[in-house]
């Protein structure tokens, strides 16, 4: 870990230019990955959207019938995700995973918003984990489970061009 400093460094870098987020996946979830970061200016803040390329529910009957339900209110399978990154904090509008179990599947949209130094860091870079199947974040690991790092390239845009880009039509 590093100390807050290099935290606001991260901070700064994904809120100016392009950077190289690390964000931490169960290896569970490898069938899932991200596949884009996309960053954009709002009012106060920077948002940040992750695409990941699909969310497994446990139960795979429950799956299959979610993945046609998803495909026809939201056209498509990708999973899309965002938070907001202010000077000070991280803000998960409903997407925090206070949750013990990759697995769980109740109570799974919550918010919270977190103070950066609150935040692991790498090399400067904030480390944001995913800890369910439906791919809500957090600032700390689930206990007992692997994690892949993906540093990916922020691309410009915003939740509603995550939208469009990824709807089947």
């Amino acid at each position: 870990m590093t100390s807050l400093k290099g935290a606001t460094l991260a901070l700064f870098l994904i809120c100016v230019s392009a950077f190289s987020i690390v964000l931490k996946l169960p290896s569970v979830d490898s069938d899932n990955p991200p596949i884009e970061v996309m960053a954009c200016q709002k009012d106060g803040y920077t948002q940040i959207t992750v695409i990941f390329l699909d969310e497994d529910h446990p139960n795979p009957v429950i799956d299959f019938l979610y993945d046609i339900y998803r495909f026809f209110v939201w056209h498509r399978i990708y999973d899309i995700e965002s938070f907001r990154v202010y000077e000070d904090r991280i803000l998960f509008p409903d997407d925090f995973a206070s949750v013990t179990s990759f697995f769980q599947t109740e109570n799974l949209h919550t918010r919270n918003e977190i103070p950066l130094n609150d935040f692991e860091t790498e090399d400067g870079q904030i480390v944001i984990y995913v800890n369910t199947w439906n791919h809500m974040f957090s600032n700390r690991p689930l206990h007992g489970y692997t994690y892949i790092a993906f540093h990916l390239k922020e691309s410009t845009g915003c939740r509603e061009d995550a939208e469009r880009k990824y709807r089947a039509w």
